[in-house]
């Protein structure tokens, strides 16, 4: 075979599956991913409160949630918390009773003992994204919501900058 038709072979084996590649990605390309509150419909528009609800699995709400911590806080969660915190030695295993988590969560813990910087709690954004991004299969937020950013975080589409939803307990 001489080497003008060895060049046009492998040319040809390597153009043809190329093509289809680009052809594939094209399509892909045009069709954006379905992103909530974005490209398709947020079915979870208040963030925490929309999916931690009284249901089948039981009642996830997170005033029940907290006033059980406000015994006990199960090892594995202990553990997220002390890997979120600025200081794991504050990070007691209890956690303090909060009147008013049903008004308007995640903004009171925001607002309180989890803000930004904060020494004597984990800061809210690490502790959450330790619970809800980490764990692989043996995570519910991972495995039923897709650890899909925009059910917590929205964005203004005016402004171009993120806030978190936040809203009253159902």
């Amino acid at each position: 075979m001489s080497l003008l038709v060895r060049t046009a072979v492998l040319a040809a084996a390597f153009l043809l599956p190329m093509s289809t590649i680009v052809a594939a990605n094209q399509t892909a390309a045009s069709t954006p991913r379905q992103i909530p509150g974005i490209t398709a419909k947020d079915a979870y528009p208040n963030g925490c409160v929309d999916c931690h609800v009284a249901g089948k699995d039981g009642d996830m709400r997170l005033s029940t949630l907290m006033s059980k911590l406000t015994s006990a806080v199960p090892a594995p969660l202990m553990d997220k918390a002390k890997a979120a915190s600025a200081d794991p030695s504050k990070i007691k295993g209890k956690h303090l009773a909060v009147p008013n988590v049903k008004a308007n969560t995640p903004q009171t813990c925001l607002t309180g003992c989890h803000k930004r910087g904060s020494t004597i709690a984990p800061p809210f954004a690490q502790l959450m994204h330790t619970i809800h991004l980490v764990g692989g299969a043996q995570n519910k937020f991972l495995t039923t919501y897709q650890g899909e950013c925009t059910h917590c975080h929205r964005l203004d589409p005016k402004t171009g900058t993120w806030k978190l939803a936040s809203g009253p307990e159902k």
